[in-house]
């Protein structure tokens, strides 16, 4: 009997490992894709080698029909805690969605995901988010996009990310070398969240695998003040741009309560913003479409554009 409870233990762990690999996304560069986009013509900075899965950062674009007009667009980060990009439900049919029922042209960023060793901790998922934000505004009007209309919108870690390049506009994050994309602006003219990671603080919001994976290595000082301003909820300001956010409060992968501060925190400085709080929902939904409460999300995110002149 011993035996067959060890077995069946060891299948359990190989059917669990199963299920995460198929919940992985391994995004690779393809030059031979016309929709994948590298974010530097050469090398990345910090690049650790040219494996086109692990050292290219890239966007894929998912096209709206914008006719002869410009219209909006929407940078999307997929969570993952930073050391992988999970969920591909946080990818191909989030943009699909964005591009064919909102008709916003919608670039999903394969950034570089933090290693064992460390290789790509903080700041080069920064380097990467800020790249894809300023290419797609300087592109614009190749895109045929509105460059006053550009948002990005982000889940889980994905969400942090978002968060941190939309507080931190006018921060290069240490980019070792810069170009003439580099010199255009970084600002996000507005700030998608769903059941976001937020905070950097174990003090605010406990511990997280996200926290370690980014902050790897990183020690005393420096570690208190990079918990500190990646720490969204600290962040808030007048210049914040309007912020949607959803989140359930049974997460039980994040803690909602880093929804919760960075509410209070737009609302105490006056930054325009909807947050929804559904009672029951999952983590890594996308779309929530099997979700009774949370599949809402979509819809209300549409109205919410609306008003804010981002759509018609």
């Amino acid at each position: 009997m011993r035996v067959l409870a060890v077995v069946f233990s060891m299948l359990l762990a190989v059917t669990g490992q199963a299920h995460a690999a198929r919940d992985a996304v391994r995004n690779c560069f393809d030059p031979q894709d016309p929709d994948l986009i590298r974010l530097w013509d050469g090398p990345a900075p910090g690049a650790a080698g040219d494996d086109p899965c692990l050292d290219i950062p890239y966007l894929r674009v998912f096209h709206a029909a914008h006719g002869d007009r410009p219209g909006p667009a929407l940078l999307l980060l997929a969570g993952g805690g930073y050391d992988h990009l999970s969920n591909q439900k946080e990818q191909a049919p989030v943009a699909t969605y964005f591009a064919s029922e909102l008709n916003i042209t919608t670039f999903v960023l394969s950034y570089r995901l933090v290693q064992a060793d460390g290789t790509y901790r903080y700041p080069v998922p920064m380097w990467d988010g800020q790249r894809a934000l300023k290419l797609i505004r300087h592109r614009a009007q190749a895109w045929q996009i509105d460059p006053a209309r550009i948002g990005v919108f982000g889940f889980s870690a994905g969400g942090h990310l978002a968060a941190t390049l939309a507080l931190h506009p006018d921060m290069d994050f240490g980019l070792p070398a810069r170009d003439a994309v580099d010199a255009t602006s970084g600002a996000a003219d507005l700030l998608g969240l769903g059941y976001p990671v937020i905070s950097m603080d174990p003090a605010a919001s406990g511990k997280s695998n996200t926290r370690a994976k980014l902050l790897h290595g990183y020690r005393g000082a420096q570690l208190h003040q990079l918990e500190q301003r990646l720490s969204a909820q600290d962040n808030v300001s007048a210049r914040t741009p309007p912020v949607f956010l959803f989140v359930s409060m049974d997460d039980q992968r994040i803690d909602p309560n880093n929804s919760v501060m960075f509410g209070d925190a737009l609302n105490a400085a006056g930054v325009p913003n909807e947050t929804h709080f559904f009672a029951h929902g999952a983590h890594g939904a996308g779309l929530a479409d099997q979700l009774p409460e949370e599949r809402v999300w979509p819809e209300q995110f549409k109205r919410w554009l609306t008003r804010q002149h981002f759509i018609p």
